[in-house]
């Protein structure tokens, strides 16, 4: 398998080698193991979920449809994983909107401070109608990316080296944010210095404190062992993490009906396991973290949404955020 990091390192001729052999895989998808590259550990929710949609794959197309599960960022990061399959390396991701971003740049609406106001904001507005799915499903498309559906991945928070109980407790401090541009206009918005860094990376930053805080789920936290680095969590829930399920285009195209309808089909069926997962663990997830000797503080988010607030219009300003405003709109309409 040609990973995007050597393809960096290879001569135009061996890249487009790469993609026809990629092209190639699709071809032959009927049948055939096809591979799905995930960052999460095993235990992380969207890693569950997944594997729940492989496994009912399998079972909806008679093992005619296999998908093998690399986790635990075994084929690289977010954005690697993105443009393996846009050359049709692999065929599978659940992929953060965030990173998604980079190459999505519409995907930002669900970075958006506080757009989602609570898990049944989110349930509602990614599965009450097909609003957001028939937007991004169009906008993927062109580029070489089919969209099977979004899972979701919990609230995400602030930890790091110290106790968050206001905006002075990070006042020009280095935050680990993940690689998109609103997530840096937040942060920046709320008084500290963002810097963008694959999740790959996050622990060896906060060990080497290279960055004092990181944004992320705390169930993602937890599963990842953060714990054993960082002692403090400040919940405060800037985002309601959604993650794209995506596929090669190409290799949905070379399965015939049936595969497809499998594929459809499991998608559902992972979907709702995904939705129940993710209340069910929420109710336990703060005492486990605490369980570890984390102090989890809860500051007052209103200062956070005052601060924060120019961060719209500042999408907005790019083509991107016009394209996209009738989502956020969407969203914020949704009761």
């Amino acid at each position: 398998m040609v990973t995007s990091k050597l393809r960096l390192l290879l001569p135009a001729g061996l890249v487009l080698l790469a993609a026809a052999l990629g092209s190639d895989r699709a071809a032959q998808a009927q049948g055939k193991d096809l591979s799905m590259g995930n960052v999460n550990p095993p235990k992380h929710g969207t890693s569950i979920a997944s594997q729940q949609f492989i496994d009912k794959v399998a079972e909806l197309s008679v093992g005619k449809v296999k998908i093998a599960h690399h986790h635990s960022g075994a084929l690289g990061g977010e954005r690697e994983v993105v443009q393996q399959i846009q050359l049709g390396v692999i065929e599978f991701g659940p992929i953060t909107t965030a990173p998604l971003s980079t190459a999505i740049p519409e995907m930002s609406v669900f970075q958006l401070p506080y757009i989602f106001r609570d898990y049944d904001h989110l349930f509602k507005a990614l599965d009450g109608s097909d609003t957001l799915t028939k937007f991004y499903g169009d906008v993927l498309d062109k580029k070489g990316l089919k969209l099977i559906g979004f899972f979701a991945a919990g609230y995400r928070g602030i930890y790091g080296h110290n106790a968050i109980n206001g905006l002075a407790d990070i006042k020009g401090k280095k935050v680990r944010v993940q690689e998109d541009k609103i997530l840096v206009a937040t942060f920046k918005a709320l008084g500290m210095i963002s810097t963008p860094i694959a999740f790959p990376e996050v622990a060896t930053a906060l060990q080497t404190k290279v960055i004092d805080f990181a944004e992320g789920g705390i169930n993602t936290f937890y599963h990842n062992k953060f714990y054993d680095i960082v002692k403090y969590v400040a919940d405060v829930r800037h985002t309601h993490q959604a993650v794209a399920l995506v596929m090669s285009k190409t290799a949905w195209s070379k399965l015939d009906p049936a595969g497809q309808k499998a594929i459809v089909d499991a998608w559902i069926f992972a979907r709702d396991y995904n939705r129940k997962f993710i209340l069910d663990e929420d109710k336990g997830i703060q005492e486990q973290v605490k369980a570890k000797g984390v102090t989890i503080t809860k500051p007052d988010p209103a200062p956070f949404l005052k601060a924060t607030e120019g961060v719209y219009a500042e999408f907005y300003a790019t083509p991107a955020g016009k394209a996209a405003k009738p989502m956020v709109e969407y969203i914020q309409n949704v009761k």
